[in-house]
Formats: structure tokens, C-alpha cells, sequence
């Protein structure tokens, strides 16, 4: 959010300076004026990202599975490598987001089969299946899906059926699952 903002006033001081000069008209400088409190107003005030009273909509994650393992059937895929986790509303040690406030949120998740294993999981709203995907023998699948969701709404990847392995390694990342709010 910050290096769009910045970049943005950047550019906009930069396209001022080339097309216009040091001499502006006033209802040219009024223009500036909004456009750059319009930015502004995007910028993050230090507050809490994904707290509904900041106005920051923010909310967002990507996790890998570090390691190949076997999923108890019914259980959450613990997607434990974060690579980034803005808001802080997913939780590696259960495998959880949960959704800072109310809104349509997208997520994706794509899983690889160990050669001659099968693997089957399901995106989970609440504990309510919505989707599923399915690997067999060392391919991947991937699942994208927007829900509407309300603050609290809990959403995970749980091991669907008796097909119950994912693979992953550790420089490469194969089986990962991530969700952001869309608005």
C-alpha cells in the first residue's frame, strides 16, 4: 500500500513538473491538491491492518506446506511456512484465517500428490465444505474461490476423503494456500 502511494505522488509531482512547469493556474493547483489528499488518505496511520475503525481494508496471506506429510482425514492441512501475513489473521498453528470484518474475500489453495499417493481437501467456510480439488500421483490442483464472509467467519483446507498425502519440499513450495479481502 505504501509503495503504491508513494510511487503514485511521486509520479504525479514528476508528470506536474514536466507538462506544467513551475507555473500552475489555481484551478490546476486545486487539482493537484485533491489528487494528492486522495492519496493520502489511502496511507496506513499505524493502526491495527484489518481493524474495521482504521478504514485500512487490508487483510491478506500466503502459506506453504514445508515438508511432505500425511493428513488425518477430516483434519486442517497446516499450512505452515508464512510467507507474508498482513493483518495477522491466518494462524500457521491451526491452519485457520479468520475474517477481520465483513466483505468478499478470495482465496486459492493448490496441493501435489507423493508419486503413487493421492490427496483430496476441501476450502472450509465455518466448517461447511464449498469446493474441493484433487491430486493423484505427484500432479497438483488448484482451487480459487470468493466468499462472502462475515467478521469471525473462520475459513481453512481440510483433508477431504482417505487420500491423504501432500507433498511439498522445502526450496520448492509445491502446496500452498492464501486469501486476501477483495472489498
Amino acid at each position: 500500500m505504501f509503495v503504491f502511494n508513494f510511487f503514485s505522488v511521486w509520479i504525479l509531482c514528476r508528470e506536474i513538473t514536466i507538462t506544467h512547469g513551475s507555473e500552475l493556474a489555481c484551478s490546476e493547483k486545486s487539482n493537484i491538491v485533491n489528487k494528492l489528499k486522495l492519496l493520502c488518505d489511502g496511507l496506513d496511520t499505524g493502526k491495527e491492518s484489518g481493524d474495521r475503525s482504521t478504514g485500512v481494508n487490508v487483510s491478506g496471506f500466503s502459506a506453504s506446506v514445508s515438508r511432505p506429510k500425511y493428513v488425518v482425514r477430516g483434519h486442517v492441512v497446516r499450512f505452515d511456512k508464512v510467507w507474508n501475513n498482513v493483518g495477522n489473521n491466518y494462524d500457521p498453528q491451526s491452519g485457520i484465517y479468520t475474517a477481520p470484518k465483513d466483505g468478499a474475500y478470495n482465496f486459492s489453495c493448490t496441493v501435489m500428490s507423493i508419486v503413487n499417493k493421492l490427496i483430496r481437501v476441501n476450502l472450509m467456510k465455518n466448517n461447511l465444505k464449498t469446493v474441493a480439488n484433487y491430486a493423484k500421483g505427484h500432479n497438483s490442483a488448484t482451487l480459487n474461490m470468493v466468499l462472502d464472509l462475515k467478521k469471525g467467519d473462520k475459513v481453512c483446507i481440510k483433508q477431504g476423503h482417505v487420500e491423504n498425502y501432500i507433498y511439498s519440499e522445502p526450496n520448492y513450495n509445491f502446496s500452498m494456500f492464501s486469501g486476501f479481502l477483495i472489498s
